[in-house]
């Protein structure tokens, strides 16, 4: 049969590429001699041709096949340059170009000579062939095999079967060193060609496709390559098809927050731990969400909107829609797919709303690293560039921790690590950093690490991958040469140091099991503690909109969006939701005491700040009565009420109810609370007040004291209210004729004021005007 090869339209030549003779033997190496020789169809993903009698002519049409569609690629130019819009670039690369070239040349002599010649294969990384071998007895002789057989032709063309050990392990050892081979085997066959064959180069990975999981786990334990112990088909074929995929750059930098221990009240550092603590409750909070199906649905949609326009993404969004499943969560992050950079996005930036998308995949990530948890102490490597202030803001946080707000990619190899990083280019605005991490299991139980290389079998090295939200201690930072060693150490929630800030989360998260699952008001409830108000209300509100008319949850949640209006100070919608509350809990039951004094007291505050005095009375005696009808007259929130009802009487100028409503306050607050609680400051400060108008200056600068005591303890030196207790305390040394003293306290109220407010502030001007006139007097 005479072959006429029709060039591709539109190919040039290229001046650059390899001799013809490497071409070829890349050609034949690639099996597309069959072409040359009479085979009369083929049809891959690879390439695709077929016989044509056009022009009279048996000829053959070839192109590369582009997975967008059926039709033959029209992007020939754009290969080399990494512009085609075919996926496949990132995996078959140059080589997609080297067959189109040799597309061209056939049918010249020279090729046609050469043909004739003897083909030795090229020793040539780029050019292995991958390859799926299945050994099993029964591989051929059952119909669910044959079954998975052609599952895997659909994916992996190159699959070869065998029922003999020695014939599989012979074909093995025939390979070369730069082909790359996934072994299927079962249980019991995998025993035996695993002793010879496992440490051969051209082995990449291991599947053991069995019945019983346990028991080959057991033995399957001594050989690294084994990537899994899998009884599931579909677990298999997930497997396969992920192999394929293009892997993700671990190489990402770190992006982390930090928390330094230190005493000193600089502002800069106190929003740093600050940070470091809202990242950590909002990633511990989102991962225990519960999930909801209606949320994958809108995760599917957001992205649909997202790509809009870009087939490749939708494509791929698509493949998520159909094919994911929790066992393949790993694979999708860490193989190519707009998970990784479209999660990564949202986690640096913090975006709740994004994060809250990715919650079911979060989830499901979290329970894959804890359930494949690293089984030994091990230490790793991490090169990034990073600008010099991140390098300065991690040297003067030596002893302090960093939390990662993404996953953590870290290689075992430091030699390869280095090599990469020494051979980075230097810009004028970045360093070169090197972490050295060691990680403990046994240590860090609440923040897992694993082994990715068990998840890619054609990865050669070991990879870890750490849980995003992990904590290091930083032990060290020293310089050498252009290179900063960052030494750090994984860390667990029994940290001394840390102590404080993981009370301080049990505090955020309601005191609960932080494993258990929580709902959308729980969530919102702690995202309302830590001041994301916007996104507890949109909590609060699917909630309702989700829960039954009879759900006597209904009023819990009326009652936080209430909480959450009146903190924007939006309290004509704050009431409204109060009032709603109120009717809910009325309709299930008069005799609910406790709720139905709290809803009374917040109706009550929202009149006491719409500054309409007498209706806000009203309903604080109306709370005050529920109270009593459930014999908790020393109940903590009376406190409350009691200190709010005082200060409507101040306000009447009623000064006698007034005091006497603050000291009913003082003594139940004094049953609860420690004695240096900021309510006990607050009602010291509120006695003296009344006092101070009934001209008992003793008797108020004591409680002035006792108030200025609790706040110097417990509230940063430089605090508003620290400079307000100082005011009160001079404007009691000045009605007295005590000038001095009186200067004293001004003075001191003045430098705190200076500091924390802007000029032109009416509390500045005023401490100005009062110290001005007593310096004045006393001269």
């Amino acid at each position: 049969m005479a072959v006429v090869w029709v060039p591709i339209e539109g190919f040039n030549k290229r001046s650059h590429m390899t001799g013809i003779g490497d071409l070829v033997r890349v050609a034949f190496k690639r099996n597309l001699n069959r072409f040359i020789f009479g085979q009369s169809s083929y049809d891959s993903e690879e390439f695709r041709y077929s016989q044509s009698s056009q022009h009279d002519n048996a000829g053959l049409y070839s192109g590369e096949s582009c997975r967008l569609s059926a039709v033959i690629c029209s992007h020939d130019e754009q290969c080399c340059s990494s512009r085609c819009l075919c996926r496949r670039w990132s995996t078959i690369g140059e080589q997609r170009c080297v067959r189109k070239y040799v597309a061209y040349l056939i049918g010249s002599k020279s090729l046609m000579a050469f043909g004739n010649a003897k083909v030795c294969p090229i020793a040539d990384s780029d050019s292995s062939i991958r390859l799926i071998y299945w050994l099993d007895r029964e591989v051929n002789e059952n119909g669910d095999n044959r079954q998975t057989q052609q599952r895997i032709r659909s994916i992996h063309n190159n699959l070869k079967t065998f029922h003999d050990p020695h014939e599989c392990r012979t074909s093995v050892e025939s390979l070369t060193e730069q082909d790359r081979l996934i072994l299927i085997v079962s249980g019991s066959l995998g025993r035996d060609i695993l002793q010879t064959v496992h440490d051969l180069p051209q082995l990449s990975s291991v599947y053991v496709y069995c019945m019983d999981k346990k028991l080959n786990e057991e033995w399957a334990r001594q050989y690294r390559k084994i990537k899994d112990v899998i009884v599931c088909e579909q677990n298999l074929i997930d497997r396969i098809k992920f192999d394929k995929k293009t892997l993700v750059n671990i190489d990402q930098g770190i992006s982390f927050n930090i928390y330094t221990i230190t005493d000193d009240p600089n502002p800069s550092i106190i929003r740093e731990n600050e940070s470091f603590v809202r990242s950590l409750i909002l990633l511990k909070s989102i991962i225990r969400l519960r999930f909801d199906p209606k949320d994958r649905e809108e995760l599917i949609s957001c992205l649909k909107k997202q790509f809009h326009g870009n087939k490749r993404q939708l494509r791929i969004t698509e493949e998520f829609k159909q094919e994911y499943s929790n066992e393949t969560a790993l694979l999708w992050y860490i193989h190519e797919s707009f998970l990784y950079t479209t999660l990564n996005k949202a986690l640096n930036e913090q975006s709740i709303e994004q994060m809250l998308l990715f919650r079911l995949y979060l989830q499901d990530m979290y329970e894959q690293l804890k359930q494949n948890q690293y089984g030994s102490q091990i230490r790793v490597y991490h090169s990034q560039m990073m600008s010099f202030e991140e390098r300065h803001d991690l040297e003067k946080s030596k002893n302090g921790y960093i939390s990662i707000k993404t996953f953590l990619f870290a290689n075992t190899n430091q030699n390869k690590v280095l090599e990469s990083l020494i051979n980075t280019q230097t810009t004028s605005d970045k360093c070169k950093i090197l972490f050295v991490i060691d990680a403990n299991p046994s240590v860090a139980t609440a923040n897992p690490f694993i082994d990715i290389s068990r998840f890619h079998s054609f990865m050669s090295e070991t990879i870890i991958m750490f849980m995003l939200g992990s904590i290091f201690r930083l032990k060290d930072v020293n310089r050498d040469g252009n290179i900063w060693t960052v030494q750090m150490e994984l860390c667990g929630e029994n940290e001394h140091n840390l102590e404080q800030v993981f009370e301080y989360m049990n505090r955020i998260h309601g005191n609960e099991n932080r494993d258990s699952t929580i709902d959308r008001r729980a969530f919102g409830d702690i995202a309302h503690r830590i001041g994301e108000s916007d996104v507890a209300r949109k909590m609060y509100d699917r909630q309702l909109d989700e829960a039954p008319k009879n759900d006597p949850v209904r009023s819990d949640l009326h009652c936080s969006l209430g909480r959450v209006y009146r903190e924007k100070k939006d309290y004509s919608r704050s009431m409204k939701c109060y009032n709603e509350a109120l009717k809910e809990c009325l309709r299930r039951s008069s005799s609910n005491f406790i709720e139905l004094g709290n809803l009374y007291g917040s109706i009550a505050e929202i009149y006491l700040l719409t500054h309409n005095d007498r209706k806000s009375l009203g309903y604080y005696e109306k709370a005050v009565a529920q109270y009593q009808k459930a014999h908790a007259e020393d109940h903590e929130k009376m406190a409350d009420f009691y200190n709010n009802m005082g200060s409507i009487y101040r306000r009447d100028k009623m000064y006698a109810d007034a005091l006497e409503f603050y000291k009913r306050a003082l003594v139940i607050d004094g049953k609860h609370l420690s004695s240096n609680h900021p309510n006990i400051a607050k009602t010291h400060n509120n006695i003296a007040i009344i006092y101070y108008y009934l001209s008992r200056y003793d008797l108020a600068l004591n409680h002035y004291r006792l108030s200025l005591a609790i706040k110097v303890q417990t509230l940063d030196p430089q605090h508003y209210s620290i400079a307000n207790v100082y005011s009160n305390i001079g404007s009691v040394y000045e009605i007295q004729s005590d000038f001095r003293r009186a200067a004293i306290h001004y003075r001191k109220a003045a430098d705190i004021y200076h500091v924390i407010l802007p000029d032109g502030h009416e509390d500045l001007i005023k401490i100005d005007d009062q110290l001005k006139n007593v310096l004045n007097q006393l001269h």
